[in-house]
């Protein structure tokens, strides 16, 4: 008993030590860009003062946003040069889910959002879903613009079936040979993470995944070889957060079998790792960020349990634990869920309902009511409710891209911001949430540091690299 306490005990008193030395670390580039020679260690170092230095750095970004002025819809009033303080305060004193900042959708853009310290401010995209995007890809917020090309470039293809996703890659990343000799084309982008794409191809009336390197512009090769042409919506796709695994969804081609199955590639290989039959075809999953490859959360993963979120081991399949009541209001997820993800330091996972079916007409003329939008909150270790956030949004639950109304998160992964309609008005609105900070003292350090300094200064702290990757999010691993 003793000896368990002694144990503990020095467990806490080192973890305390790494993180004050990660302080202390921080406080050198301080003295460093300041000049300083008064602050000697932790207790001198004031947060006033690390706000002073944040301050003068954001020169290149707006300032933190406050929410008083914008609760009363006079967004007008909020400009960059008087909400440092504001933010300051409500981060320090708000409790998890409050209200930090509300603005308009015009103003997100024009600073809000950056100075809000998120580097994602694209939240609307006029692309359809499977088409023009993907789940896991949006044209818009990618930047990719039509190629608009003349005359068919790709003899064994009509210009009218051309997307501007597919056509993007076929021109920018596919090899002439491989498109003009060999036939393939690009259907979508099945999943990315990083520089690495995989992308879903066709050839002779079956489905193949492509591998490219965006970073080296380098088409890497191709692996999954199907027997039938399959559509994009049926296929949904993982990389693994060290870019090493491929986890994909697709429809079984075993003789006389039917139903979905989970195939696991090694990417550097191309070889299948793992399957594993799924009970469910709308069984959705996402890698936990805190691991390397092997675990994951999915949702249907277990027969007779069609609204449950489970964590899974990789690649053993072997479920760590499951919550068996994700919706509060239907038995089976199918088909308001749209999206899984993870929160940046993995404590928390975020599933994304909507309202079903077609809604394009009230979309566009707006006079009927928004769709219902729900946004439920998971412990990232046990898969328990925490929470759940409910709004209004004019999109269609069918063909509108994700991006109009998945949450996004800031740089620090302490906040979310969410874009929805009023049913008294049709202006769009931006609500930023503050999120719980879970985990241990580490993580609430690196939280605290990211508030502080700014993005583009985090690869120039005079930390060891292992701790700056720390700070961005990337395993240990890396």
């Amino acid at each position: 008993m003793y000896l368990s306490d002694y144990v503990t005990g020095l467990r806490t008193r080192l973890v305390l030590s790494y993180c004050v030395y990660k302080l202390e670390c921080v406080l050198v580039y301080i003295k460093c860009v300041l000049g300083c020679t008064h602050y000697n260690n932790i207790s001198d170092l004031s947060l006033g003062s690390m706000d002073r230095y944040a301050s003068r750095s954001k020169s290149r970004r707006a300032c933190r946003m406050g929410t008083e002025e914008s609760r009363n819809g006079n967004y007008g009033l909020m400009c960059a040069s008087a909400v440092m303080a504001n933010m300051n305060k409500q981060v320090q004193s708000a409790r998890p889910w409050s209200l930090l900042h509300q603005c308009s959708l015009e103003q997100w853009k024009k600073g809000h959002g950056v100075a809000a310290a998120f580097s994602e401010t694209t939240m609307t995209c006029n692309g359809v879903v499977f088409k023009d995007c993907s789940p896991s890809f949006c044209i818009n917020r990618q930047g990719l613009l039509n190629v608009n090309k003349t005359e068919p470039f790709f003899s064994f293809r009509r210009k009218s079936k051309f997307t501007m996703m597919a056509e993007h890659f076929e021109y920018n990343h596919i090899p002439a040979h491989l498109s003009s000799i060999q036939n393939f084309h690009v259907n979508s982008v099945l999943c990315c993470q990083g520089q690495t794409v995989v992308l879903h191809l066709v050839r002779n009336l079956m489905t193949q995944f492509g591998i490219i390197d965006l970073k080296a512009n380098k088409f890497l090769g191709i692996f999954g070889n199907q027997r039938v042409e399959f559509i994009n919506e049926a296929l949904r796709g993982e990389i693994s957060p060290d870019g090493s695994l491929c986890l994909i969804k697709l429809p079984t081609t075993r003789v006389g079998s039917t139903g979905f199955v989970f195939q696991l590639y090694k990417l550097s290989t191309k070889e299948l790792m793992s399957e594993i039959s799924l009970p469910y075809n709308h069984t959705l999953f996402v890698f936990d960020p805190r691991f390397c490859t092997s675990r994951i959360a999915a949702t249907s993963f277990l027969e007779a349990e069609d609204n449950s979120l489970s964590l899974i081991g990789v690649p053993s399949w072997e479920v760590v634990t499951t919550n068996s009541r994700v919706d509060d209001f239907n038995s089976s997820l199918n088909p308001n869920l749209k999206d899984l993800k993870y929160s940046r330091d993995g404590h928390l996972i975020f599933a994304i309902m909507m309202t079903s079916g077609c809604h394009c007409k009230e979309k566009k003329a707006r006079k009927c009511h928004p769709l219902d939008v729900s946004v439920y909150v998971f412990d990232g270790d046990s898969a328990q409710t925490l929470h759940c956030i409910q709004y209004h949004r004019y999109a269609c639950g069918q063909h509108s891209c994700l991006v109009n109304y998945m949450p996004v998160l800031s740089e620090c992964g302490s906040r979310m911001a969410i874009v929805l309609n009023d049913l008294e008005t049709p202006i769009d609105h931006v609500q930023i949430y503050k999120l719980p900070i879970r985990g241990n003292l580490q993580n609430r350090c690196r939280v605290r540091i990211l508030h502080t300094f700014p993005p583009e200064s985090i690869p120039h702290l005079p930390l060891p690299g292992k701790l700056i990757r720390y700070l961005g999010f990337q395993p240990d691993y890396l």
